[in-house]
C-alpha cells in the first residue's frame, strides 16, 4: 500500500525513488526498470513527482496545473495529455490501473507503492533539445493548417499571464474604459448547473463587447480567475481594466436569482450592486437590464451604431436557450463524446426553436472543428455543413459575429484572401471587442503577405485578451517569423508549445524557426516529433496545405523545413 509522505520532500528532487516497479530519476527526467530506460518530458515528470508525494491521495486537475504549469492557464487537455503519456510510459491502463487511478470529476490518485527519498532540486534540462519526444498526431492535411485554429480559437485556451511588450495592455490613443466580467458563481444546489452560470456570464461579455466605447476583456482571460482569491484591484491591475464585475446566480424550476456587483478597479469600492429575483421567462429582459445598469454606472455613452448591435432580433424560448448553453458548455470541453453531445444539444435547440440563429452558428462551429479533429466527417463535408448552417444563421440574423468568423476561416482555407479579410472585419464591426476575430484577421493577413498589418491586429487581440492564449502566440510568432524576427518568433512558438502540449500546428513553425536560427539539433528534434506518428508528412504536403500567398515567403518556409530534416 502507498505510504503517506510530506509533499514538500518531493519538491526537491535529487536522489532516485521508486514507484511500483519503476525507479524514478527526476534529475535526468528518466524512469528505469532493469535495463529499460524511458525519457519523460519535464512537465510529465513534475506530474509524476507531485502524485508520488501524495500516494493514495486524490489530487485535482487544478492542483496538477498549478504545480506543473505555475502562473499559466493551460488548455483542458494539458493535464490529460500528461497523464496519458505517464500511463503509457509506466505500462498502465486507465480501465484497469496499477499506477494511476482516475476519479471522475475529482482528479487522479497514485495507487502504486512509493519507496525511497529525495533531497535537492534538480537542474532541469535547459532548452528544447533536452526535452523528450512529444507525440504529435497530425490531422488530415487538407484542413490541417487553417481549420485546426478553429478547434483551439473558441475554447478556453492555454494562456500565459505575461505579454511580451511588458504589460497586460497595448497603449491606445485616448482612454476607453475597460471592464472584466468574471465568471458568475453558481449558488444552486445542483453543481451541474454551472453551465448555465457560465453561459449567462459569456452572454453578458458578448453584449458588452458590442460597444465601441467600452473595451471588454475576453472570456479566456476573465475566466482564468474562476475560484481565485485575488482582490478586485489586483485583477484590474493584471488585466489593465478600470472595472471588475462579479456575480452569483441561483436557478430554480421557474425562478432565477442573480446578485451583481460592479467594483472600481482602482479603489476596490462598489460602484453599483443589485439583487434580482425574477421569473425564468424574464431572463432575456433581465440580461438587458443588467447590461444597461452597468453602462449607466460607468457612464458609457452608447453610439447609434452600438444601439443597433445591442438589439435582439429574436428571443428564444428558455428551453431552447438552455439547450444552447448546454451545447456551448460541451463544445468547450473538447472531446469526442462532448462534441457529439454539443451537436445533440444544438440540434435540440434548433428543433425547439427553428428561428434561433445562434444555435445554427454554434452548430456550424462544431462541424468545422469536427472536420479538423477527424472524428466523424471529412474536411470538405464538415465545411459544407458549416457553410449551410451559417447561411441559415445569416438569413435569420445578420448580427451574429461568429457567422463571419467561421466564414473567414473557410475563405482562407480556399485561398480567397480578400473575402477572408472582409469576413473577419465584418465580425469585428459587429463586435468591436471580439478578440479572437482580431487574432483571426492577423492570421489571414499573415497568409496574405501583410505581416506588419497583422502585428497591428495582434496588438488589439492581446489588449482584449491579455493572458495571451497559445493560439495567439502561434499567430504572433508566425508574423515575426515572416518578418525575419526569429528571436521573437521562437519565444512565441516555444511558449505556445509549453502552454498547449497537444497544439500540433505550432511545432511545424517551431521546427522551421529553429532551422532559421541555425539550431539544427532542436530543429531535427521537432521534425522527429512530427514523423514519429505521421511518417508521410512532408514538405510537399506543407506546400499544398498551407495557404501562403507570397511565393518568396513560402519557399523560405519550405527551405527551413527541409533544413530541419522534413523530407520532400
Amino acid at each position: 500500500m502507498p505510504t503517506t509522505r510530506d509533499p514538500e520532500t518531493f519538491s526537491r528532487l535529487d536522489a532516485p525513488f521508486a514507484v511500483g516497479e519503476w525507479e524514478v530519476h527526476a534529475r535526468s527526467n528518466e524512469i528505469r526498470r532493469g535495463t529499460r530506460r524511458i525519457k519523460l518530458e519535464p512537465k510529465v515528470m513534475q506530474v509524476l513527482c507531485f502524485l508520488a508525494a501524495r500516494p493514495g491521495t486524490v489530487v485535482s486537475r487544478e492542483e496538477l496545473e498549478a504545480e506543473a504549469w505555475p502562473g499559466m492557464v493551460v488548455t483542458y487537455d494539458a493535464v490529460t495529455s500528461a497523464i496519458i503519456k505517464l500511463r503509457k510510459a509506466l505500462g498502465d491502463e486507465a480501465r484497469h490501473p496499477r499506477y494511476i487511478e482516475t476519479l471522475s470529476k475529482s482528479g487522479y490518485r497514485l495507487i502504486a507503492e512509493v519507496r525511497g527519498g529525495v533531497q535537492d532540486p534538480p537542474d532541469l534540462p535547459a532548452g528544447r533539445a533536452a526535452r523528450a519526444p512529444w507525440p504529435i498526431a497530425l490531422r488530415s492535411l487538407a484542413a490541417f493548417v487553417v481549420l485546426s485554429l478553429i478547434a483551439v480559437w473558441l475554447l478556453p485556451n492555454g494562456s500565459d499571464p505575461t505579454v511580451s511588450d511588458g504589460g497586460g495592455t497595448v497603449p491606445t490613443s485616448g482612454h476607453i474604459p475597460g471592464i472584466a466580467v468574471l465568471p458568475f458563481v453558481n449558488l444552486g444546489a445542483v453543481p451541474e448547473q454551472d453551465y448555465f452560470a457560465d453561459g449567462i456570464t459569456e452572454d453578458l461579455i458578448t453584449d458588452l463587447s458590442k460597444l465601441s466605447g467600452l473595451w471588454v476583456v475576453a472570456r479566456n482571460s476573465a475566466f482564468a480567475y474562476r475560484g481565485g482569491t485575488e482582490s478586485e484591484p489586483a485583477i484590474a491591475r493584471e488585466l489593465g481594466v478600470d472595472y471588475v464585475l462579479k456575480g452569483s446566480l441561483q436557478r430554480s424550476a421557474d425562478r432565477i436569482r442573480i446578485n451583481v456587483r460592479l467594483v472600481d478597479g482602482l479603489r476596490g469600492s462598489n460602484l453599483w450592486a443589485e439583487r434580482y429575483d425574477r421569473q425564468i421567462d424574464d431572463l432575456f429582459a433581465l440580461q438587458d437590464e443588467i447590461a444597461a445598469s452597468i453602462l449607466s454606472a460607468i457612464e458609457v455613452e452608447i453610439a447609434p451604431s452600438d444601439r443597433a448591435r445591442l438589439g435582439r432580433s429574436h428571443l428564444a424560448s428558455i428551453e431552447a436557450y438552455d439547450a444552447f448553453l448546454r451545447g456551448l458548455d460541451h463544445y468547450g470541453r473538447r472531446s469526442h463524446q462532448d462534441t457529439q453531445m454539443a451537436i445533440d444539444h444544438y440540434r435540440r435547440a434548433i428543433a425547439i426553436d427553428p428561428e434561433f440563429a445562434r444555435a445554427y452558428a454554434g452548430l456550424a462551429l462544431v462541424y468545422v472543428r469536427d472536420a479538423v479533429d477527424g472524428w466523424d466527417l471529412g474536411a470538405e463535408d464538415g465545411l459544407a455543413k458549416a457553410e449551410e448552417l451559417i447561411a441559415r444563421a445569416r438569413a435569420l440574423d445578420r448580427m451574429i459575429p461568429q457567422v463571419y468568423f467561421v466564414q473567414g476561416q473557410i475563405d482562407l482555407y480556399r485561398r480567397n484572401y480578400g473575402a477572408a479579410i472582409r469576413s473577419a472585419e465584418e465580425a469585428i464591426s459587429i463586435k468591436p471587442n471580439y478578440a479572437d476575430a482580431h487574432a483571426l484577421l492577423a492570421w489571414i493577413l499573415h497568409f496574405a503577405g501583410r505581416a506588419d498589418d497583422g502585428l497591428v491586429s495582434m496588438e488589439r487581440a492581446v489588449r482584449l485578451n491579455p493572458r495571451v492564449p497559445a493560439i495567439y502566440r502561434l499567430v504572433r510568432g508566425a508574423l515575426h517569423y515572416e518578418n525575419g524576427d526569429i528571436d521573437r518568433a521562437l519565444a512565441d512558438f516555444e511558449a505556445a508549445v509549453d502552454m498547449s502540449p497537444s497544439f500540433q500546428l505550432s511545432r511545424v513553425w517551431l521546427a522551421a524557426a529553429y532551422a532559421a536560427a541555425d539550431r539544427p539539433g532542436d530543429a531535427e528534434w521537432e521534425t522527429r516529433e512530427i514523423l514519429a506518428l505521421d511518417p508521410g508528412f512532408s514538405v510537399s504536403h506543407v506546400r499544398r496545405a498551407f495557404p501562403i500567398r507570397d511565393p518568396i515567403y513560402r519557399e523560405r518556409f519550405l527551405d527551413d523545413l527541409r533544413r530541419a530534416g522534413l523530407p520532400d
